[in-house]
C-alpha cells in the first residue's frame, strides 16, 4: 500500500495545515486534548441524534489523553485526518472537525468523509467552508479519485451540504449504523475527483 508520503512528489510527509479566507484547519496539537474534551461535552446534545450511543467515560479527559498523538501519527502516516476547525479571530475552541478516514491509495484511492460542528457555530457556512478545504486537499495533495461520506435519511442539512458540495447520492446502506439504540439507514453519498 502506498502511503501518503510516496503519493507525494518530493516523497516527504508533513502534517497539513489548511487556510480558508475565516478558518484554520489542523490537526490537534500535543497539548491540545482538554480542548477536545470540551468540545464534545459542549456539544454533547447538539451531536447525539447523529452519532453513536456513547459511554459517560467518552466525555473525559483519560479517554482523550493519547488522541493527540495517535491522530498526528496517523496523518503523518496518510492513513487518516482528522481536522479541527478554529475560526479566525475567534476564542481558540475547536468550531467543529472534518475528518478523512480509511485513507486508501494504490488502486482505490479513496476516503470516507465525515464531518461536525459546534452548535454555536451552525448557519454560519463553516462547515461548507471547511470540507471544501478538505476536498481540495484531498484531490489535489493526497490525489485521491473518490470520497464517500454516510447520512441518515432524515438529516436534511447535512444531506444539502453535501449536494451542495457535489456529492451525489448512491444508495442506501441498510441498518447501518447504531444510534440511539436503533439500527439506522444511512444514505451513502460520493463525491469523484474527476466526476
Amino acid at each position: 500500500m502506498r502511503s501518503w508520503a510516496s503519493a507525494r512528489p518530493e516523497g516527504k510527509a508533513m502534517l497539513p495545515v489548511l487556510r480558508t479566507e475565516r478558518l484554520t484547519l489542523r490537526l490537534v496539537e500535543p497539548d491540545e486534548a482538554e480542548k477536545v474534551v470540551r468540545y464534545l461535552v459542549r456539544n454533547r446534545e447538539h451531536l447525539r441524534p447523529w452519532e453513536p450511543r456513547r459511554r459517560p467515560e467518552y466525555y473525559t479527559l483519560p479517554m482523550w489523553r493519547h488522541t493527540p498523538q495517535i491522530e498526528r501519527r496517523q496523518a503523518h502516516e496518510g492513513i487518516g485526518f482528522r481536522f479541527r476547525i478554529l475560526v479566525t479571530g475567534g476564542d481558540g475552541e475547536f468550531a467543529g472537525v472534518v475528518a478523512l478516514r480509511d485513507v486508501a491509495y494504490g488502486s482505490l484511492r479513496s476516503a470516507t468523509l465525515g464531518y461536525s460542528m459546534d452548535a454555536g457555530q451552525t448557519g454560519l457556512g463553516y462547515a461548507k467552508e471547511a470540507i471544501q478545504a478538505v476536498l481540495e486537499f484531498a484531490f489535489g495533495e493526497l490525489r485521491l479519485k473518490r470520497l464517500q461520506a454516510t447520512v441518515m435519511p432524515h438529516n436534511e442539512r447535512s444531506r444539502r451540504l453535501l449536494a451542495s458540495l457535489g456529492f451525489e447520492c448512491e444508495g442506501v446502506l441498510r441498518q447501518f449504523l447504531e444510534i440511539e439504540g436503533i439500527w439506522r439507514d444511512h444514505e451513502i453519498w460520493s463525491r469523484l475527483a474527476n466526476p
